[in-house]
């Protein structure tokens, strides 16, 4: 006996529609990417016509050769994954710090609590205050700076109360009347349970971090302690200005035409690839996270 169709005819086209939506968007999102890494690895002729698409025409490096020969960028990629290291395990720590006695806490004016951290989220402190907050603190200079300046932003405190208001209390109390206290309970119980938006708010944090150029471009004044991202458009200013003011392009030590366009493809790819290998590991969390910070706290 055959089992009938459920699906009406409707659901059918909506699937199918859904599907070509799916497709249309993939490619749109997959292009870009495709692009650039083949603009990078492209010869000037084929860039300078327009020629280039999916696939590298030509194939010349030297976009790659510009972006790692110079001097500072290794500097800046060590640079760049300890602020979002740093900044994300310290990250963590105090947003997790935060949020607990949010969902769990039985205190005096814990309403006033949760609504001085909404009031951060709605109302920052301003560029000018915040640079002179860090300087009193005589950590202009520093990496600390960065680190310190997106320690635990108010969002990421309310997604992860969010989920953490979901763990049935009473697994909290059980634990308390065997005898452990609050930080027992959030080490053994709560944070073990929560790693599916951990990972979310990790992934958050350290994109932000790595994606940050208005910060170091404030707080720090040595060359040598600059993050990628600032390293990276020197390289580009290099390529589309003097570098390149007497000609659309330049020649090379092994005699390869070079155009801007390659370097500044190839800088965009290098910022890239370390997100792109991240982004996998922690994807099936991505969805989980964002659907909780829909939830009103």
């Amino acid at each position: 006996m055959s089992i009938p169709n459920k699906n009406s005819k409707g659901e059918k086209v909506f699937d199918i529609f859904n599907i070509i939506l799916m497709c249309v968007l993939g490619i749109a999102f997959i292009y870009p990417v495709l692009n650039v890494l083949a603009i990078s690895l492209s010869g000037s002729s084929p860039i300078l016509r327009g020629e280039v698409t999916f696939f590298p025409r030509q194939l010349n490096l030297g976009g790659y050769r510009d972006v790692f020969t110079n001097k500072y960028i290794w500097m800046s990629y060590a640079n760049s994954i300890f602020v979002a290291g740093v900044g994300c395990v310290l990250g963590l720590i105090m947003i997790s710090l935060a949020a607990y006695p949010m969902a769990f806490g039985d205190f005096y004016g814990k309403k006033i609590y949760n609504y001085m951290i909404l009031f951060t989220m709605w109302f920052g402190g301003g560029l000018i205050p915040t640079y002179l907050v860090m300087s009193k603190l005589n950590l202009v200079g520093s990496h600390w700076a960065l680190i310190f300046n997106f320690l635990a932003p108010a969002y990421y405190i309310i997604v992860l109360r969010s989920f953490f208001v979901g763990i049935p209390e009473s697994l909290i109390e059980s634990a308390k009347l065997d005898g452990a206290n609050d930080l027992i309970c959030m080490i053994k119980i709560v944070l073990p349970l929560s790693k599916p938006v951990l990972a979310t708010i990790a992934l958050w944090i350290i994109v932000a971090h790595w994606n940050n150029f208005l910060g170091p471009l404030m707080y720090l004044n040595d060359k040598s302690k600059y993050t990628l991202q600032v390293i990276l458009n020197d390289i580009v200013l290099q390529a589309s200005g003097a570098l390149y003011e007497i000609s659309d392009a330049v020649q090379s030590g092994d005699g390869v035409m070079v155009v801007p366009q390659q370097v500044q493809n190839a800088v965009i790819f290098v910022s890239m690839v370390p997100m792109l290998i991240i982004y996998p590991f922690v994807q099936k969390y991505f969805v989980k996270g964002v659907m909780i910070g829909s939830i009103k706290g």
